[in-house]
């Protein structure tokens, strides 16, 4: 297993990004806070929250400016301007997704090798966090990459992180990824994930979000090559008063594409889960396949769960499908267990396990993996029990 600290992590000079920051001033002075009107932002409570007690003023963000020793010649030159030409390219004109380019510390490369990687990030402390990491594989490589975010947070004060993440696979690349995140149940979080598929590629993302007090994410796939092929999932799992938003679209840019979302979402106590899927295929193109279905299960009357499917098909010879289901357990189910003697607490927790359970043993990493994710998410929704 790599770390985020092994030679593959390459960290842009302090006069490469002071250059590529100023090239972005022209598009950030023209970005505004987001407004509760903004068809994106109507369900997340931008307009109610509480800047000073965050430690963070919208109107002063300062630019960020790195004082660690930086490497980024394991990189052609070519390579690396092709890499940020494509994080300008491609990164959302959203006010948090440029704010990690303007007040990110530093920008993180990762080159990808052949195999199986894990890296870890933790943050700590009240104040805003910032931060910018491409995850960069090369053609035709092969790799498997587990991320884990956690927070360590001693105060009760409210507190904010935000972040941009690429994926990068170039041609006959295949990349599977997951992506953990366990975050204290004070904090705000606001994430913008790129995926680019080049010719040939296959990208697979896997998103499994604990904890937090309020979330909003933005994921946008760009299949920008014949033959490309990106796949997301993943489980959410709410207690508590937790509100995760989250916005999933797909871009198809060449013929013989295929996306699918397919998304899970468990909500209990009072949380409140909002999955948007948005699917976008352009005139003239061929053969382009693209599914996207949400199912929501709700273990308690005054939690919320919202599936809201987006379909911007502007092409006729392609295969688009959707699905979109919010229920509760299933009583005839529920009450089969119990007639077999189970215990009501033990027909619940068997149900719900079998909700989340597919989703979970389908992803590319060892049973360890996965039994880990398994207990997170029981832990959450029924006390370990």
């Amino acid at each position: 297993m790599n770390s985020s600290l092994t030679r593959n992590r390459l960290v842009l000079t302090k006069d490469r990004s002071t250059s590529f920051r100023k090239s972005l001033l022209e598009i950030w002075n023209q970005l505004e806070l987001p407004k509760d009107s903004d068809e994106a932002w109507r369900k997340f409570p931008i307009g109610s929250m509480d800047w000073k007690e965050l430690q963070f003023d919208p109107q002063e963000v300062r630019f960020g400016s790195s004082d660690e020793d930086t490497n980024d010649q394991m990189l052609a030159e070519e390579t690396i301007e092709t890499i940020l030409t494509n994080l300008l390219k491609y990164t959302p004109k959203d006010y948090f997704a440029f704010l990690n380019l303007v007040a990110a510390p530093s920008y993180e490369i990762i080159l990808l090798e052949e195999g199986e990687s894990l890296f870890r990030y933790e943050e700590e402390g009240d104040r805003p966090k910032h931060s910018v990491r491409i995850f960069y594989l090369p053609k035709g490589k092969t790799a498997k990459t587990e991320i884990q975010f956690k927070t360590a947070h001693d105060s009760e004060d409210l507190h904010m992180s935000s972040s941009l993440d690429f994926y990068m696979a170039e041609d006959g690349a295949y990349l599977e990824i997951l992506d953990r995140e366990s975050s204290d149940l004070d904090l705000y979080r606001f994430r913008n994930v790129c995926i680019l598929g080049f010719s040939d590629s296959h990208v697979k993302y896997h998103h499994y979000p604990m904890g937090g007090f309020r979330s909003k994410l933005f994921l946008h796939a760009h299949l920008l090559g014949k033959g490309a092929d990106v796949t997301v999932d993943g489980v959410s799992a709410l207690s508590g008063r937790n509100l995760k938003d989250l916005d999933m679209e797909m871009y198809h840019y060449a013929d013989h594409t295929t996306s699918k979302i397919s998304y899970k979402s468990i909500v209990t106590d009072k949380s409140h889960h909002i999955f948007t899927g948005n699917l976008n295929i352009p005139p003239n193109l061929k053969k382009v396949t693209a599914h996207q279905e949400s199912f929501n299960l709700s273990l308690n009357k005054k939690a919320r769960a919202e599936a809201n499917p987006k379909l911007e098909v502007l092409a006729e010879d392609v295969s688009c499908t959707h699905g979109a289901t919010v229920g509760d357990i299933d009583e005839e189910q529920y009450f089969y267990l119990l007639s077999r003697g189970l215990t009501p607490e033990e027909s619940k927790a068997l149900l719900v396990t079998a909700f989340y359970g597919e989703t979970i043993h389908s992803i590319g990493f060892s049973e360890e993996v996965k039994l880990s994710l398994e207990s997170e998410i029981k832990e959450i929704l029924i006390g370990g029990k």
